[in-house]
């Protein structure tokens, strides 16, 4: 599933049509991605509306447009957003086609387990002002982990950093980022870490979340060289740091990537 800067960059795909106006809207007729919303009224409310804005929380994205309209999606585990020329033809999978004078602004998703959500009214929907503090943002501090992690005592650190309600945006391979440039084991329970490995851990949430976005956000494409990402995928990766054959298990319900000499289970 799209993470924090995957998302990011998606929705700057669509920034080619911010200030033009909608001629014409395609729905899939199939899609669940609709589950919560009329096809119907999309269309209406759409087509003519100019696009203003474009904003992304976590995983979540919202568009602005004209007449007090806001666009919301999610793009789940498959879903991509792209634009293409005004001959574009739609495609099997495409959920949304927006028609610009100039551009054709696409929402594709085959397995259809995104969302999209629509408001009328002055100011952005409730669900989106409502969301949790991002890592991004300055009232994201340690007070903040401190408390999740008091919260959740019993919880292996990488499950509570795949939360959401804590950590908008963060996902598998960000977790396993975090964990490992903060020598944590994935498996520590959250109850368990010390003053001093929860100040680490949040440094790195903070650095991950923060390089991501300046590269992959920006860019596309994977995080800078070094990072645990290029060799977590795929058993018989080796440690950047230590040089030696990481380990992959599952833990608190997801694969996880650590290696045993800097992540060692221990309790301070």
């Amino acid at each position: 599933m799209p993470e924090l800067a995957e998302v990011a960059f998606a929705c700057r795909q669509w920034d080619i049509g911010l200030g033009k106006f909608i001629k014409k809207v395609h729905v899939h007729p199939k899609s669940r991605v609709f589950r919560d919303l009329s096809r119907k009224q999309l269309v209406r409310e759409l087509t003519g509306a100019k696009l203003l804005s474009s904003s992304t929380h976590g995983k979540q994205m919202l568009f602005q447009l004209s007449g007090n309209r806001w666009l919301g999606l999610h793009l789940g585990m498959t879903g991509n957003l792209t634009s293409d020329t005004p001959s574009y033809t739609c495609q099997k999978h495409d959920a949304l086609v927006i028609f610009q004078s100039c551009k054709v602004l696409v929402f594709r998703d085959p397995r259809q387990f995104g969302r999209l959500r629509l408001h009328i009214g002055t100011i952005p929907p409730e669900w989106w002002a409502n969301l949790p503090v991002s890592m991004l943002d300055p009232e994201f501090t340690l007070s903040f982990l401190l408390k999740a992690c008091e919260r959740h005592a019993k919880r292996p650190m990488k499950a509570l950093l795949l939360d959401q309600r804590y950590f908008q945006g963060m996902g598998n391979w960000m977790a396993d980022e975090v964990l490992w440039r903060a020598e944590i084991h994935p498996a520590l329970r959250a109850g368990q870490m010390s003053r001093e490995q929860t100040l680490k851990i949040f440094n790195q949430i903070k650095f991950v979340a923060r390089g991501a976005m300046k590269s992959v956000g920006e860019h596309g494409g994977d995080p800078p060289r070094g990072w645990l990402f290029h060799v977590r995928w795929k058993d018989g990766g080796y440690c950047p740091k230590a040089k030696i054959p990481l380990v992959r298990e599952e833990i608190g319900g997801r694969t996880s990537c650590w290696c045993p000499t800097l992540q060692k289970l221990s309790y301070d």
